[in-house]
Formats: structure tokens, sequence, C-alpha cells
């Protein structure tokens, strides 16, 4: 590595902090403005905020080690399955222990299931829902409203306990 040493006893810069910035705070839907519900991209173009629950981030890892895996072995292979999951991560032990927990608590399996889930959650009655409180309900498994209020407060100002149950119902037929 290349130090100079006009750099040694300098300080760095620190980025500019504004003495009123907000702390940050999942109840009030406040995460900074990297999560934004509108998203600016380096050409500036703007598009919304994704968030993904995390069996939205099972099939796209899937999809991404099956695709690299075919560019790879220059051959089309089948779908992926949970016995294949291990196959592909062997050799990354961060990707490899991800797919683990992502096998376990994935509440949904595949993708017809994860799709109907995600209609569900951004059909229009849902359409005042923030992408996090989306992907939180497609991650949790809640029983009750009153336990997805305790863990998604934010829902506390958006559904009343009746239209929430009604949303854990289904949720739960899918999964």
């Amino acid at each position: 590595m290349n130090i100079s040493t006009s750099t040694i006893l300098q300080e760095r810069r620190r980025p500019h902090q504004s003495a009123q910035r907000e702390e940050e705070d999942a109840a009030k839907l406040y995460f900074g403005p990297e999560f934004d519900v509108r998203q600016t991209s380096h050409d500036g173009t703007e598009a919304p905020l994704i968030a993904l629950n995390l069996s939205e981030t099972r099939l796209l890892i899937n999809a991404a080690l099956q695709q690299r895996r075919r560019d790879n072995e220059g051959e089309s292979s089948g779908d992926i399955n949970d016995e294949d999951e291990e196959d592909f991560s062997n050799s990354n032990e961060i990707l490899r222990k991800t797919q683990e927990y992502l096998s376990v608590f994935a509440r949904f399996k595949d993708e017809q299931t994860v799709s109907a889930a995600e209609h569900l959650l951004k059909s229009q009655e849902n359409a005042d829902l923030h992408p996090f409180e989306i992907a939180q309900l497609g991650s949790l498994v809640c029983e009750d409203a009153e336990e997805a209020k305790s863990l998604i407060p934010s829902l506390a100002y958006k559904k009343n306990d009746e239209e929430l149950q009604v949303l854990l119902d289904n949720l739960r037929r899918f999964g």
C-alpha cells in the first residue's frame, strides 16, 4: 500500500451533518434519506423505494446464483430447490449462512406464493402502507393485529385492528 507522508498526521474531513437531523425511528417511518419513498438514481430519474421481504430476497438470490451457475457452466439447468441452495453457495461462507437463514425464515417458499402475497400487500386497499411495512408484514408471521402493531408500530396509524387482522389472515393462507 502506498501511503503519502503528507497525510499521516492530517485529520480527515467529516461529512457535514445538520444539527437538526432527525434520529432514525421505525415507528415514525423515518429511516434516513437513503430510504425515502421516492429514490433518485445517479442519472437523476426517480423511482419508488423497493424493500424486499425475506421470501423475495431468497428468490432473488437463488435466481442470481442459478444464472451465475449457467454462465459458469455454459449450460441450462433446472429450477433451484432447497437442496441445490447449499451446492451453489459452497464458495462463500457468508452467502451460505444467508441462504440457510432465508431457508428457515422465508415465509413463502415458491414464486407463486411470493407473488400472491406481494399482490395482496400491494393491493389498492393497502396503498397507504410504506414499503418497509409491506416488507415486514411479508416477513413476519404475526398471529394477530396486536402482535403486528407491536412489531411494526407505524401500522397503528394506518389500519384498525379488524382491517389488519383480515390482512394477516389472508397472508396466512399463502404460507
